[in-house]
């Protein structure tokens, strides 16, 4: 069952994850885990390098090698789908790295999200309100701007391919204390839309504070969930390193 959202109603099931298992070859990265998100809520998933948990992103988008288990988004069935066909669904993923397209504009990276997306309300201005600087560097090239500036476009692109469903993979990797700020003081404004968020961290303090729910990953599973302001840092540690 998924959570109460920041509003205390519970909220609608959006994503559904049965059984999962994930697999590069013969190895199996994820092993059987079960993930719920529901609409406007903000799930943390939580973990050290190598736990599986870019793997478990990559197979909700339709990015990884082989699954086996049970996926449902709004009710249908993701099993089968190419990555296209769940973004133009409403899944957005902001991955690790940012992949943007150095040599495009700014404006010209953000846009691709409407290609890609499906339709709905988000305009660049929605994203320039966000991301003031962003409004600022609009005609610069991708390249030009910091690893800071580059996550905002990032965020932004995602955002304009109206998700129902935002999956952000380690937001705050590689970037100063204050950019990372900038950047989760925009995820309960993005919640706020009704958009359910998965957030992908290492850095557990600020993940867990903006969750509602969080799930700690370890070699492959769940080693324990709840909620934050309910569960003591000293049990997550443990749980986090398997202690």
């Amino acid at each position: 069952m998924a959570a109460e959202g920041a509003t205390g109603r519970e909220p609608r099931p959006l994503l559904s994850v049965r059984r999962l298992k994930v697999f590069y070859g013969k190895f199996e990265a994820v092993h059987g885990v079960d993930l719920d998100v529901g609409e406007g809520e903000i799930v943390s998933i939580i973990g050290a390098n190598g736990a599986g948990k870019s793997s478990l992103m990559k197979a909700i988008i339709g990015r990884a090698e082989r699954t086996e288990g049970d996926m449902l988004f709004a009710g249908e069935n993701l099993a089968g789908r190419t990555t296209t066909e769940i973004v133009a669904g409403g899944i957005a993923l902001i991955p690790e790295g940012r992949r943007l397209f150095p040599s495009l504009s700014v404006e010209e990276n953000l846009t691709l999200g409407w290609e890609v997306g499906r339709k709905g309300e988000v305009t660049l201005d929605d994203v320039f309100e966000l991301f003031p600087i962003l409004r600022e560097r609009r005609r610069q090239k991708a390249r030009e701007l910091s690893g800071g500036q580059q996550q905002m476009v990032a965020v932004g692109r995602a955002m304009l391919s109206n998700p129902r469903l935002l999956l952000c993979d380690e937001i705050s990797l590689g970037l100063a204390p204050a950019i990372i700020n900038d950047i989760y003081r925009v995820i309960p404004a993005i919640r706020e839309r009704g958009i359910g968020i998965i957030v992908v961290d290492q850095d557990i303090g600020r993940s867990l504070a903006v969750a509602d729910r969080f799930y700690c990953m370890l070699e492959g599973s769940f080693s324990l969930t709840g909620r934050p302001q309910e569960t003591d840092r000293e049990t997550v540690m443990k749980h986090y390193f398997g202690l």
